[in-house]
């Protein structure tokens, strides 16, 4: 599994960037990806990769653990991946 420093290294490395502008466009891309669907409220789809689609949780009942006191949670924004139904293929690159 790759992290975001790791994921900036192997951007430089294949596009012969510096590591310093790899890290910056990673940054932006997932920094702008990030605010499309949290603060626009905009579904993403990017194909061959899959989509991202911002979802609001509806309030629920649960129980707290430690208490067993019922608690009411409160709605909350989540994003929903789903990969994208086409194959990555290696011998096209």
């Amino acid at each position: 599994m790759l992290n975001a420093k790791e994921f900036s290294r192997k951007y430089a490395e294949a596009y012969g960037v510096s590591y310093k502008q790899a890290a910056t466009i990673c940054q932006s891309v997932f920094d702008f990806l990030g605010e499309t669907i949290y603060q626009d409220k905009e579904d993403v789809v990017i194909y061959g990769f899959g989509s991202f689609k911002h979802k609001k949780t509806a309030p629920k009942r649960v129980k707290h653990p430690s208490t067993g006191e019922m608690m009411t949670m409160p709605p909350r924004d989540m994003i929903k991946f789903t990969p994208s139904g086409v194959a990555y293929d290696e011998t096209n690159t």
